[in-house]
């Protein structure tokens, strides 16, 4: 099933787009696990997306829910918290966020707080694909819902899973940097990636790597962050450009990654002679769009997970079906020639508070 708005946004977004190529598999330096997690192949499954949901029936005034985060030190978390709290209000629920501080123990102890408190339904954003099955036993075990927002999970044991179109974005970010990395004369690129245990990660490597097959573009190194953090992915940065000075594209699978290879190119004098796709979507990144110093990125709706993720758990504790296991929110490719176009104006209202910067 496809979205509508999904091949709206393909027919205006496709001549951002061009062919693609080859890829040779790159080389992971950093410490952080690279597990066998299993995740769904977007591209072999029918897709289901939030704008499908059907809201109807739901009865859900004066319940209370648990939001777990990983961790609320990255803004994309605050986000993600920023739309279950929007559908909290929109529908008269309470909530608690407990947070897990990247700490698969700690997120088993907030799996046991919630049934401890009695909720009504939880959102877990886990730590990992692989760490949520403490939590979704204790869930299952006492009878109260988990739906999961943003990162997957290697247990099925929850009602719904709001996820991204991430094989497709992984595709579309990879086709748009494979053609720019051609045009400044190279053939390989660099990957700053997330940490290779998550299956959105996964999924999103997968659509990269066959788009640079595709174009003949070989993957010089990937680099696994552990942080998330602005700072760590600058040194990540440095590192790629000092063992791989002949890349003329870094792909930035989250947003810290795009915003310093950003300013990593500005301070060596490389802007312009490296192109940069990144994912997620800030004020930060919208602003590098804007001013060309980053060429294209791949949103994604870090409000609209939180917020789609509570509906489904609103569905759960009426009695109400999911509308499908995994639910996809839509990850166009923005560029500086699309990035005002009404369809894509939306779909960032759905990625920052407006309240945190422009679009």
């Amino acid at each position: 099933m496809k979205r509508i708005l999904a091949f709206a946004l393909t027919l205006a977004l496709v001549f951002a787009l061009c062919a693609c190529g080859a890829k040779t598999s790159g080389t992971a330096t950093s410490a952080a696990p690279t597990d066998a997690a299993t995740t769904t192949d977007t591209a072999s499954t029918e897709n289901f997306y939030t704008d499908q949901i059907d809201t109807s029936g739901i009865n859900v005034t004066g319940k209370k829910i648990v939001y777990i985060a990983p961790t609320l030190d990255i803004e994309y978390w605050q986000w993600v918290e920023e739309g279950v709290k929007q559908a909290c209000s929109e529908y008269g629920v309470s909530y608690t966020t407990l947070v897990s501080e990247n700490s698969a123990a700690t997120q088993a102890e907030n799996g046991e707080t919630a049934v401890t408190q009695a909720v009504d339904g939880v959102v877990l954003s886990p730590v990992s694909s692989d760490s949520c099955t403490t939590v979704l036993d204790a869930c299952q075990d006492a009878d109260i819902p988990v739906t999961i927002a943003a990162i997957g999970s290697t247990a099925d044991n929850y009602f719904s899973f709001i996820s991204a179109d991430d094989y497709t974005s992984g595709y579309d970010a990879g086709v748009c940097l494979c053609d720019k990395a051609l045009a400044l004369g190279g053939k390989s690129i660099g990957v700053l990636a997330l940490p290779m245990d998550r299956s959105n990660a996964q999924a999103k490597m997968k659509g990269l790597e066959k788009a640079c097959k595709e174009k003949g573009v070989t993957i010089a190194q990937t680099i696994q962050t552990s942080t998330l953090t602005v700072s760590d992915a600058t040194d990540e940065c440095n590192d790629l450009l000092t063992a791989h000075p002949e890349i003329t594209g870094i792909y930035c699978m989250y947003e810290q990654a795009g915003v310093a290879a950003v300013d990593c190119l500005e301070t060596v004098g490389l802007t312009g002679k490296i192109s940069v796709v990144s994912s997620d979507g800030s004020p930060d990144s919208i602003s590098a769009i804007r001013k060309g110093t980053m060429d294209g990125i791949v949103v994604q709706e870090a409000v609209g997970q939180g917020y789609y993720a509570a509906i489904e758990a609103f569905k759960a504790m009426s009695g109400l079906k999911a509308d499908a296991k995994v639910i996809q929110t839509p990850e166009p490719l923005v560029t500086k020639d699309n990035i005002d176009n009404a369809d894509v104006q939306k779909i960032l209202s759905l990625v920052y508070p407006a309240s945190v910067g422009a679009y």
